[in-house]
């Protein structure tokens, strides 16, 4: 067997102890560094880890941005704003007597109401905008207010008033104190009436419900088919404390301290002049509508506020005499013009928007005949 010589060098090496302790010194060396190496990799990676996992805790536990608050639209719905309403009306107001006849909120709150909670915004600049909800102008030389409501803010309250608990009160008439007078409801106060008279209505619906005096107010679209109803072709609908405190100022409950007992906190709506109507063309005030309010309008009981009014008037209200034997027939001859032309529009009740739709079936049960839509007239 022939030996080389790099052999003969690795047997030297073996057998000599100082050159396997160097060697071994190396490795040891070298091993050294790449544990270490590997450590501070380990270590670089977990720190790393660490700060990622701090940084997403951190995002998940921000809050979210609240929105700003806009301070020109004031809000009953506010939770801090729902305290008890004498928190900031004075109730009565101060200058109550120089705008009506009993003690009533007439005004927006004072100063106080507002500073009280908002002294930053109150003092923000030369016009804080917290001011425009009660100034017409923002200026320390011009206090004017708009008027007490403010007729173009959207109203947050609805006015709950429950005509069943009302009809036998105000229907029954009230029994002579003496022979000589006796006390019947009128708007806000009380007034004396010889015993003998008998002009007083039986439902006194006229307490709330008065003859207009002026045209009502079109409605943002104009009137339809330019038909501009005059003043009598409405009642009016109580605006204000005037009609209720005759009671409830301190005896009936609610009490006029116990707003809730009427106003009830809603989402915000636009305020009507007058109740949505079908027969536009009807008019309270022509001479053979003056009836009791109660012959025509029998579901007064159900609504419990003016938003909830849908009409409640039937069609055998009106053909008692539209349509009757001997008298007039004004349901029929329309109902026979349709009959002849399916795109007919009724008109003698209706403007063109009610009157272009199919009739109710309740129109033909009552004329005595076969409900039918328009499509399938030929």
């Amino acid at each position: 067997m022939i030996s080389t010589g790099n052999d003969d060098h690795h047997n030297e090496m073996s057998n000599d102890p100082r050159s396997r302790r160097r060697l071994f010194g190396r490795v040891r060396v070298v091993l050294g560094f790449l544990i270490g190496v590997l450590l501070l990799t380990y270590c670089l990676v977990s720190l790393s880890d660490a700060a990622q996992a701090q940084r997403r805790t951190r995002r998940q536990r921000r809050a979210p941005a609240r929105p700003a608050i806009d301070y020109s639209k004031f809000s009953h719905a506010t939770n801090e704003h729902q305290e008890t309403c004498n928190t900031c009306h004075k109730i009565p107001t101060e200058n109550w007597q120089k705008l009506t006849n009993f003690p009533d909120i007439v005004d927006y709150p004072d100063h106080d109401a507002c500073v009280s909670c908002h002294r930053r915004q109150f003092f923000r600049g030369a016009r804080p905008v917290i001011c425009t909800n009660c100034h017409v102008r923002v200026s320390p030389r011009d206090d004017e207010r708009f008027a007490f409501r403010n007729p173009a803010a959207p109203r947050q309250f609805t006015i709950e008033f429950p005509h069943d608990k009302h009809q036998d009160v105000i229907a029954r008439r009230r029994h002579p104190i003496d022979s000589e007078q006796r006390f019947v409801f009128v708007r806000a106060s009380f007034r004396n009436t010889p015993s003998n008279d008998q002009s007083q209505p039986y439902n006194y619906c006229t307490i709330c419900h008065e003859s207009r005096t002026e045209a009502p107010q079109a409605p943002p679209s104009g009137w339809i088919d330019s038909f501009v109803p005059d003043a009598g072709t409405f009642k009016t609908i109580p605006t204000s404390h005037a009609s209720c405190f005759n009671c409830h100022w301190k005896a009936q409950p609610p009490v006029s301290q116990d707003c809730a007992g009427c106003h009830k906190l809603s989402k915000p709506y636009a305020g009507v002049a007058q109740v949505s109507r079908l027969s536009m063309k009807f008019r309270h005030a022509r001479e053979q509508h003056v009836l009791e309010c109660t012959a025509c309008h029998i579901n007064i009981t159900k609504p419990l506020s003016g938003r909830d009014l849908t009409p409640d008037v039937p069609i055998t209200s009106c053909t008692e005499c539209h349509n009757k034997v001997g008298l007039r027939s004004d349901l029929d001859a329309e109902l026979v013009k349709l009959d002849k032309e399916k795109n007919f529009v009724c008109t003698y009740c209706h403007t063109s928007d009610k009157g272009k739709l199919d009739p109710p079936a309740s129109h033909f049960l009552i004329a005595g005949r076969k409900p039918v839509k328009r499509a399938d007239i030929r």
